[in-house]
C-alpha cells in the first residue's frame, strides 16, 4: 500500500477525516500526505505589544500542517500546501505521490451541497486512486 491523502483544513471535520487517515497510515504502516489549500492573497499580521510579526500564506499553511502532524502523533508524515481548486490539488499530489488511497471528509456533502457539488464529490469525480469519505457529522 502506498501513501495516504489525506485534505485538511481548520475544520473540526477536517480534523476528524485526518485522524481516520492517521489510524489507517498506522495500521498499514504507510506514510500520511496532508493536504491543504491555501488563499495566496492572505497574509497574516500580528501586533503584540511594540512588536509586529508578518508572516506570508505560505508560511501560515505550512505551519498549520505541522501542527496538525504533531496531534495526530504519527511519525510518518508529510505535507504539501498548494492554491487554487481544492479537488483538483488534491487529487495532484495523491498522483503525484502515487498515493493508494486519498482520504476527505463529508462535510458540505448534505442538502443543497450535496447536488451542487463538495470537494468530496469533486474528489471522488477526479480521483485515480480509492477515495474514503470520512463521516464526520457524528
Amino acid at each position: 500500500m502506498n501513501d495516504i491523502v489525506v485534505g485538511i483544513d481548520r475544520s473540526e471535520t477536517a480534523a476528524h477525516a485526518a485522524s481516520v487517515a492517521a489510524e489507517m497510515a498506522k495500521a498499514f504502516g504507510v506514510n500520511l500526505h496532508l493536504v491543504t489549500c491555501a488563499d495566496k492573497s492572505r497574509s497574516v499580521e500580528l501586533k503584540v505589544g511594540s512588536d509586529q510579526f508578518h508572516t506570508d500564506w505560505l508560511a501560515e499553511a505550512e505551519q498549520f500542517l505541522k501542527d496538525a502532524a504533531r496531534r495526530l502523533g504519527y511519525d510518518q508524515v508529510t505535507h504539501a500546501v498548494g492554491s487554487g481548486n481544492p479537488a483538483d490539488f488534491l487529487c495532484d499530489e495523491a498522483r503525484r505521490v502515487e498515493a493508494k488511497t486519498l482520504v476527505v471528509g463529508n462535510r458540505r456533502v448534505q442538502g443543497v451541497s450535496r447536488v451542487l457539488g463538495s470537494v468530496a464529490g469533486d474528489v471522488l469525480k477526479k480521483a485515480d486512486c480509492d477515495v474514503l469519505i470520512v463521516n464526520t457529522t457524528s
